[in-house]
């Protein structure tokens, strides 16, 4: 059942904040984590009541610490969410169904429930690149505007290597086509296009996508094309020749798509905490808080992703970060504190917070993201994925040799720079890292990756949280550092 979560109740929010005290404790570090990935919380996916929990209880952490409601005077911002599954899909020519053999798959879906599309231009664009083979004749700035748009989902031969027919639907939707549809390579399995085609189909509200976006076997695309002379070999023919150009292809099409839709809200916590400085400048903290919630079919005996590494330790990474600092001496430049909602289904918690954030990114001078924390052992170096890209390394090198850690040079972290929260806000102009040691041991990071990630078997008990718990006093420090003007002056962009 969909859950929409309401404001926290005002006893909740007018809690006492907690007295000055020492650096935070393993102990309370697991505290947080052993609540948020219990099975009382259900794996926190979004929308659920698992994940109403979980924001609750972290809305609860950061009154208690302190903070003050970050997003227009509360914790919570919405985030409106659309989830579409498969449903029907029927494609008439000439007002007759093809004789299509078994082999025939066709997978597409709507923007709405029921969409129908009649008396379209039927347009074959070939492979659906930007350029040719030989970086010329480029039709990247054509429109399709109300086209159904044909392409190869493959790539040209002699080419290893391209963008994926997800990503060449959404340039034809960005180019005004009403339906685009990739005619899948024979060589490819169906259930592996299948899988591609429905990852991360859920997205946020605002997000626009084409009355139709699919795809089809190259046996439907024979039986479809039959009546007019064409067929995939053909089709694949065509769009080999030197002077390929879109063409129209001369056919009745009537296109009927039936997609199940759910829409509900995820939801991102934002705390703040005001500076002394009256600078109109921030520094944010960030952790996902959501996970897969109940992964597995009905009748396995462990049915829960807890999601206790990922993302159970970062966030509660960032309530004690949180909770410290706000103990302590009121930093110049304010501190952002915020979980994201829907991370795993491709960072749009914090795509939402970034489009509508609670002041102007702007003004934000460092972003620092805490995920999947909960792996090294203490002693571990601490690493920046992101380092060489952003200029906060040299405070995060100094604050780092400051607390007694040893400093990880290596750029091989940076293959997971695009895999994070802050990644949204780096695409932005923001300054964004993540700092830690959980990374920089390449078989503790593979191991976990290949092993309990994603799974059912990440859960709290006998985690090792030596090396997290220094993560967490190192981001105590850096809040400290580049909330001060005179540590850190405010970035040029």
């Amino acid at each position: 059942m969909i859950v929409r979560l309401l404001a926290a109740a005002a006893a909740l929010l007018l809690a006492a904040p907690l007295p000055a005290q020492a650096l935070p404790t393993e102990g309370e570090l697991r505290a947080h984590i052993e609540t948020l990935a219990s099975d009382a919380f259900q794996g926190r996916q979004p929308g659920t009541q698992g994940e109403a929990m979980a924001t609750q209880y972290i809305a609860q952490q950061m009154a208690q610490a302190g903070l003050q409601p970050g997003y227009g005077g509360n914790f919570f911002q919405p985030v409106a969410l659309v989830e579409r599954r498969e449903g029907q899909a029927r494609i008439r020519i000439g007002g007759a169904d093809p004789a299509a053999p078994e082999t025939a798959q066709l997978l597409l879906l709507g923007n709405m429930e029921n969409v129908e599309l009649a008396g379209a231009p039927v347009l074959f664009a070939g492979y659906g690149l930007d350029t040719g083979r030989d970086g010329e004749d480029s039709f990247a700035d054509a429109r399709f505007d109300g086209a159904v748009v044909l392409f190869l989902a493959g790539w040209p031969e002699g080419m290893d290597d391209g963008p994926s027919y997800r990503s060449r639907i959404a340039s034809f939707r960005e180019r005004g086509a009403q339906a685009a549809i990739g005619i899948i390579d024979p060589d490819l399995p169906w259930q592996a296009a299948r899988a591609g085609m429905m990852f991360r189909q859920t997205y946020l509200a605002s997000h626009v996508v084409a009355p139709v976006e699919g795809i089809m076997s190259a046996a439907m695309a024979d039986a479809l094309f039959a009546g007019i002379g064409r067929n995939y070999a053909g089709l694949e023919a065509m769009a080999a020749q030197e002077d390929f150009a879109p063409s129209i292809l001369d056919v009745d099409m009537v296109i009927n798509v039936t997609t199940p839709i759910d829409r509900f809200d995820g939801f991102n916590i934002v705390g703040r905490l005001p500076g002394s400085g009256n600078t109109g400048e921030a520094v944010l903290f960030t952790a996902h808080h959501d996970h897969f919630g109940i992964c597995r079919p009905e009748g396995r005996e462990d049915r829960i992703c807890n999601g206790a590494v990922d993302n159970a330790s970062g966030t509660a990474a960032v309530i004690e970060v949180a909770r410290t600092i706000a103990a302590g001496p009121r930093p110049v430049r304010d501190i952002l504190f915020v979980t994201t909602t829907a991370e795993e289904l491709g960072l749009l918690g914090a795509i939402e917070f970034a489009d509508h954030p609670p002041m102007p990114l702007d003004d934000i001078v460092a972003v620092f993201n805490l995920d999947t924390i909960a792996i090294a052992p203490r002693g571990a170096p601490v690493g920046i994925i992101g380092r060489g890209m952003t200029p906060l390394d040299d405070l995060i090198d100094t604050v780092a040799r400051e607390a007694g850690r040893d400093i990880y040079t290596g750029l091989d972290v940076n293959a997971f720079v695009n895999r994070h929260d802050g990644w949204v806000f780096f695409e932005r102009g923001v300054p964004a890292v993540m700092v830690g040691g959980s990374f920089t041991d390449p078989e503790l990071r593979t191991g976990f990756l290949s092993g309990p990630y994603h799974a059912p078997e990440d859960e709290a008990e006998g985690l090792e949280l030596g090396g997290a718990i220094e993560d967490v006093w190192l981001h105590i420090a850096l809040g400290r550092a580049f909330a001060d003007p005179a540590r850190y002056r405010t970035p040029q962009r």
